[in-house]
């Protein structure tokens, strides 16, 4: 639903329980896929002492764009972007108890996915992709630039050993990277290397882009602010961590200050 739906919905339940009837069950669906499936996990590599990939055993269908949960029973269940879906991965950063226990997870062991949820991104045909990420959100942007092809890529960290996957990246994009300390790439932020690619190029390039940003809050806005001294707040679309806990649309946990819900109606919101 959207933010319109949503206010219908209420307004005809408010009816319905003032005339004793039934008309908002038609805003309802129901065919939103909440099973869990099994995986079983194959590798646990460690890129540093706080970020790990974690490998499973099969293939889940998830679309660019999209994302699922991972559930451990008797731990609980956190929603994240899948790095590949075949075989199915994803990278964990520790910041809770629930990934801390991702750390450290033997091989072997069995968990379940649900999803995916949100809406699949669609560049448009003949648009260059612009993807700029941070922290684990090269998993949520990495697919983007695969499926979509024609891509660049802008990943940021600290240090060079907080980096991962660019050797897959750079097979199938333009990889640009920077760090705080120079240890890797150029040393300073990812969006001061977005800007000076994008001050080389005609406006007919910059027509023709689209940008997917993915990472830490501060660092999304200030490539937002960047696209947009070169390009419209139509082109430019991002996601941020507003974590959802239902992935359905339902609990309003992952509400941007707009009042879009990243579950539902992203996970890539338009600027603006």
């Amino acid at each position: 639903m959207t933010t319109d739906e949503i206010a219908d919905y209420f307004q005809v339940l408010e009816a319905d329980m003032e005339n004793n009837s039934n008309r908002a069950e038609k805003h309802i669906q129901y065919d939103v896929d909440m099973d869990f499936r099994p995986v079983t996990l194959v590798d646990n590599h460690r890129v540093c002492e706080d970020i790990t990939i974690l490998t499973f055993d099969r293939k889940v269908n998830v679309q660019a764009g999209e994302f699922i949960f991972l559930w451990l029973p008797g731990i609980g269940e956190k929603p994240f972007s899948a790095l590949t879906d075949d075989p199915f991965s994803l990278v964990v950063i520790d910041v809770g108890e629930f990934t801390h226990a991702l750390m450290d997870l033997p091989v072997g062991t069995e968990a379940y996915v649900r999803g995916p949820h949100g809406i699949p991104v669609d560049p448009g045909e003949g648009k260059k992709v612009m993807a700029v990420a941070g922290g684990t959100g090269l998993a949520a942007v990495y697919q983007i630039a695969r499926d979509w092809g024609n891509a660049e890529v802008f990943t940021g960290a600290r240090t060079a050993e907080r980096l991962y996957f660019l050797e897959e990246c750079q097979k199938i994009a333009d990889v640009h990277v920077a760090t705080d300390d120079g240890s890797a790439g150029f040393q300073g932020f990812v969006t001061q290397l977005l800007r000076d690619r994008l001050q080389g190029m005609s406006a007919d390039e910059l027509k023709d882009l689209v940008f997917y940003n993915c990472g830490p809050e501060p660092m999304v806005h200030a490539a937002i602010a960047v696209q947009r001294e070169f390009c419209s707040d139509q082109q430019i679309f991002s996601a941020i961590d507003y974590m959802t806990k239902c992935g359905v649309g339902i609990c309003g946990a992952c509400a941007a200050p707009n009042g879009q819900r990243l579950c539902v109606d992203g996970p890539f919101l338009q600027a603006g």
